[in-house]
């Protein structure tokens, strides 16, 4: 089973959003944005923990944008659709009835906020409300407790106690594996076993220190309130008892020396999640539930990078599956959906590329919108591509407002600094400058596009005068995906990179290092050869050309800067070009730049997101 599509109407930050969903789900977006509250709303459907008082919503978790009072058909609506459960029979019985879809089927739940009849006459009180929880559309089709029971949703808050929970036999998610355990012994041995131990601990009550300590308690009593008010005492252990014996049984850490208690916070946080999951686990295996949805908020708390990605590859990977899908590892239908709330790119780097959510806020900023890469149509090869290529660095353009793409380490380092100095702060703005490490930037177009997470973006590619496959027929290959009908045959080179431009696609001339240099850049090139080249002759070339820019020799220059290698000759370029006022760079630099700022700032104007065509905005904007 799996959560196929959310639709949220007029609640809190939601005005209508509709975002289709897969086996499991990352949600991110900024602070405030909303992703408590979309876990909130599948809680009013699914959490059998709730109660009908936090059910029943108040007039402030109406969208902010109704008018007050209400008007008559003013509500606030919920649905969770499910699909992928048709080779299960339990799952059958409990969704068959709500079917919107019959093949392949898909259930649809709801909860409604409605008006009661009769009594919403301009008032705004919440006693001229109700709510209802229904299935397949229909709301004569009532869902009660026995489904939440059967499909929970469990919630770790983010500023969960896993500490606390686990020394508190009440939530420790111990206590349940303990009582399965305890159940399906058998008896003769565990009586065996609690007439050893009770043998034990009586001999150990009648050892002389212990019934001393006993006899002094009982004189102190005596002494402090008389015999008539004295309480009879005894030192010894609990009555022994097979199940009590079981569940006396706690969990210790460094060689049984020290207790959970005296775990570190990001230990007792993946203790807490390991026995947690096994709880959920075995609660579908015996029956007692037939799937579990599992929501963690800020699952990143307490957890050292590496644990995040370990802990949450498991999570997400492992079990990433249903009778429509791929096994999980077991050849068993997944048992849990998870989905989490993040702002971790270490969590990001591990993700599933059609598992994420991205809530951000719509143009005019009254509401929250979503997008979620569940459809994203991706070849097999472009999604390994994407997986491997979102690491902990590059995961960041999930949580950022606008994208620069570019080839390799010199852009990744140099345009940054260059940024700067064209008055552009990336950090402010929400910018992410992202390497491909090749060329290969179509895999990330279709996932930055209108039809994946929509965050605008720009491409800087070089023209490479040498290569088999320059930069034009780049240009043309990237067209032909973005608007294949802004392209007719026999268009020059020219034409090409000028239609490119209008949606997101620069041009460097040559190689960036050769651009940047020729765009008054020598004198600092020069001075990072000098620091960094061990050989004499780079040295003689960089004075000659810091002195004639114009005798630069391109396939000596791309030589000494291989010698040295890209990335550190970058690194130490960038840091010269930092230390200068002048703003002189690449016009593909400025012009990406220019290109993406536009279409965050003109957003919140037109509406528009993505990559539609765009005449950037002037130079001096920057």
């Amino acid at each position: 089973m799996k959560l196929h599509r959310l639709e949220i109407k007029n609640f809190r930050n939601f005005k209508d959003l509709n975002i289709r969903l897969g086996q499991h789900a990352v949600i991110v977006g900024e602070n405030k944005v909303g992703k408590s509250n979309l876990l909130f709303a599948l809680r009013l459907i699914l959490d059998p923990s709730l109660p009908d008082s936090l059910r029943q919503l108040r007039q402030e978790d109406f969208w902010d944008g109704l008018p007050v009072p209400r008007r008559a058909d003013d509500r606030i609506e919920i649905s969770v659709e499910l699909s992928g459960f048709e080779g299960n029979d339990d799952h059958l019985a409990l969704l068959g009835e709500y079917l919107v879809q019959p093949d392949p089927m898909v259930a649809r739940l709801t909860y409604a906020l409605l008006p009661i009849p009769g009594r919403l006459g301009g008032s705004t009180s919440e006693a001229d409300y109700e709510f209802v929880i229904y299935g397949g559309g229909r709301p004569e089709s009532r869902i009660g407790y026995e489904l939440r029971k059967r499909l929970p949703l469990e919630l770790l808050a983010a500023l969960r106690d896993a500490e606390g929970d686990l020394a508190n036999w009440r939530k420790s998610p111990l206590r349940p594996l303990l009582d399965r355990i305890a159940g399906d012994m058998d008896r003769e041995r565990l009586r065996e076993l609690t007439d050893c131990v009770s043998q034990a601990t009586e001999a150990v009550a009648q050892c002389d220190e212990v019934r001393s300590l006993g006899r002094t308690i009982a004189e102190k009593l005596l002494e402090m309130v008389g015999p008539s008010h004295a309480l009879e005492t005894a030192l010894g252990f609990t009555p022994a008892d097979g199940d009590r014996l079981i569940r006396s049984l706690r969990l210790f850490i460094d060689g049984r020396l020290r207790g959970v208690a005296d775990a570190s916070l990001g230990s007792a946080n993946v203790l807490y999640l390991a026995l947690k999951t096994l709880e959920l686990d075995h609660q579908v295996q015996h029956g007692d539930r037939s799937h579990t949805f599992l929501a963690i908020e800020e699952p990143e708390a307490h957890l050292h990078p590496h644990v995040q990605r370990l802990l949450y590859r498991s999570f997400l990977r492992h079990r990433q599956s249903s009778p429509s899908t791929e096994p999980d590892g077991t050849g068993q239908e997944s048992q849990s959906t998870i989905l989490l709330t993040t702002h971790s790119p270490n969590i990001v780097s591990v993700t599933p590329v059609r598992s994420f959510v991205l809530l951000r806020r719509s143009a005019d900023g009254l509401a929250t919108e979503g997008v979620s890469t569940a459809t994203l149509e991706l070849e097999p090869a472009e999604v390994e591509d994407i997986e491997r290529y979102l690491d902990v660095s590059r995961g960041e353009m999930l949580f950022a407002r606008g994208v620069v793409l570019v080839e390799g380490d010199a852009e990744e380092f140099m345009i940054p600094v260059l940024a700067d100095l064209l008055g552009v702060s990336l950090d402010e703005k929400g910018i992410s400058i992202c390497s491909v490490a090749g060329t290969h930037f179509l895999p990330y177009l279709k996932l930055l596009g209108a039809n994946g997470l929509n965050i605008p973006h720009a491409v800087i590619t070089d023209t490479d005068p040498r290569a088999k496959n320059t930069g034009y027929k780049r240009i043309r290959k990237m067209l032909d995906y973005l608007a294949p009908e802004a392209l007719a045959e026999g268009d020059s080179d020219d034409k090409i990179a000028e239609i490119g431009e209008r949606f997101g696609l620069f041009l460097t001339e040559d190689t960036f290092e050769i651009a940047l240099f020729r765009s008054g850049r020598h004198k600092s090139y020069a001075r990072t050869i000098e620091e960094l080249s061990a050989k004499k002759i780079a040295m003689r070339r960089a004075s000659a050309w810091k002195a004639d820019p114009g005798s630069m020799v391109v396939s000596k220059l791309l030589l000494d800067v291989d010698a040295i290698g890209k990335g550190r000759f970058s690194q130490r370029w960038a840091r010269h070009v930092a230390g200068s006022s002048s703003i002189r760079c690449p016009q593909s630099v400025s012009g990406a730049l220019r290109y993406v700022v536009g279409k965050i700032d003109g957003a919140a104007l037109s509406g528009r997101g993505g990559n539609a065509p765009q005449e950037p905005p002037a130079v001096g904007s920057l």
